[in-house]
């Protein structure tokens, strides 16, 4: 094991205590004695959670996951983006960058939109 991501499984800073003594067992000399540059924690944006992360964890990789190019759609398609504004959460971004010297990795990925046309029948 080279590499780790926490992701896809839920929110990971909304279960920051599990996700933290987890990342403390990865980097442990004695267990699995990985580098805290290889472990990677995305977040669709829990801003209070981004402090505590810098301060417990600065080596930790962090990527965030915008889902969508501005607040409004962000809204629509990550429930807690109502919670978490985007201008509020690129200030967070800056200051955990700020607080760990670390660059931030930004997931996005436009989506995607399908259009169904009814089938006409044939007689």
């Amino acid at each position: 094991m080279r590499n780790v991501v926490f992701m896809g499984m839920g929110e990971p800073l909304n279960n920051y205590n599990a996700v933290t003594a987890a990342v403390r067992l990865m980097i442990h000399p004695q267990v699995f004695a990985l580098k805290q540059r290889s472990i990677t924690v995305s977040t669709v944006g829990v801003m209070h959670r981004l402090a505590s992360l810098a301060r417990d964890l600065p080596g930790v990789s962090l990527a965030l996951s915008l889902h969508a190019p501005n607040q409004e759609l962000r809204r629509l398609i990550v429930p807690s983006a109502q919670a978490f504004k985007l201008h509020k959460l690129m200030a967070a971004v800056d200051a955990y960058m700020a607080a760990t010297g670390n660059r931030v990795f930004i997931e996005y990925a436009p989506p995607v939109l399908i259009s169904i046309q009814p089938v006409s029948r044939c007689v």
